[in-house]
């Protein structure tokens, strides 16, 4: 009896962890991947997983650390294209986005979790971070984590 309790319980507790969403922090501007598959195998999931959704590749590194897809048209408004780097195990998603709103052309802009719910960055930020989301599960044993913008010390006035 008591060994089906710790089951039940054991289970309930665990269901609750998994079924826990992580919220993306405000100003968040790329989305970590980490996975316990080598470098080379994760480059390899990553540009077939994303040509096969549609981002066709448009650079590559040679090492196999980095690409880059061409725009892709998300919804009527937005494109999105997307940048990974790949080193340790840890792959590192950040997009840039392409619209017109209201007549004025947005190109090149660097998507984050900002600004308001209908934006440029906001929008491109959360379709990329569905796109990770299918991503990772081809990915192994996988975890995400939400990146802020590095801070320039430089900048600083010290």
């Amino acid at each position: 009896m008591k060994s089906r309790l710790y089951t039940i319980l054991f289970l309930f507790i665990a269901s609750i962890g998994y079924s826990q969403k992580v919220s993306i922090p405000k100003g968040a501007s790329r989305i970590e991947v980490t996975s316990t598959l080598s470098d080379s195998t994760l480059y390899d999931i990553i540009s077939f997983r994303l040509e096969s959704l549609g981002f066709f590749i448009d650079q590559t590194g040679k090492e196999k650390d980095y690409l880059i897809t061409e725009s892709k048209k998300m919804d009527e408004t937005i494109s999105i294209k997307v940048i990974v780097t790949i080193q340790g195990n840890i792959a590192v998603f950040r997009g840039q986005g392409d619209a017109e709103i209201l007549g004025h052309q947005y190109t090149n802009v660097p998507l984050a979790y900002k600004g308001s719910g209908s934006g440029l960055e906001k929008q491109g930020f959360l379709a990329l971070n569905e796109l990770v989301k299918k991503l990772s599960k081809t990915m192994g044993a996988s975890s995400i984590t939400y990146l802020m913008p590095t801070l320039d010390l430089s900048e600083l006035d010290c």
